[in-house]
């Protein structure tokens, strides 16, 4: 009986042990994703319909021979929230900014537009998320830096700030 409890106790910490060893091992691991993979590639022409007009667009369609920034952000994303004053200090500078709704309901899309006010030149609705997959997006917020050329030069995951505006600013 008690040879048998000690067993039991012995397989429970020896299992707890290889867990833990895995989750940590794991941890350090290196991962095959990297932010910067699109960095120097060219821009899909990403297209789709647009959140107001309901018209299909393509990015060639909405910009052509300049600098323009790619924000994709949803209606529930508290980060899009936080970002949000940022991206209007962009629209100021003159840099347009093109929109992808991810995977939101167009109503609170455009209700969190109204709201925040809207910095974008065009939205472009992602309802099931393929536009941000051939961007290589792992999520809301990330935004794409783009010059002239259609050339992805700088990604940033997460809320922007000012630093990234200051980059896209100085940008020639």
């Amino acid at each position: 009986m008690y040879l048998k409890k000690g067993f039991k106790i012995l397989s429970l910490i020896l299992a707890s042990i290889i867990i833990f060893y895995f989750f940590y091992y794991s941890l350090f691991k290196e991962k095959k994703f990297n932010p910067k993979v699109l960095i120097g590639s060219q821009i899909p022409n990403l297209q789709s319909k647009t959140l107001y007009k309901n018209k299909v667009l393509s990015l060639a369609n909405i910009v052509s021979n300049e600098k323009f920034v790619v924000n994709i952000f949803a209606s529930w994303c508290a980060p899009c929230k936080i970002e949000h004053p940022v991206l209007m200090q962009l629209k100021n500078s003159k840099i347009k900014i093109i929109g992808i709704n991810y995977k939101d309901n167009q109503k609170n899309a455009k209700a969190f537009i109204e709201k925040y006010q809207n910095p974008f030149e065009k939205v472009l609705i992602d309802s099931d998320g393929a536009l941000s997959i051939q961007l290589g997006a792992f999520g809301v917020p990330e935004t794409f830096l783009v010059d002239k050329n259609f050339k992805i030069i700088a990604k940033h995951i997460g809320p922007i700030d000012n630093n990234f505006v200051k980059k896209v600013i100085n940008l020639k």
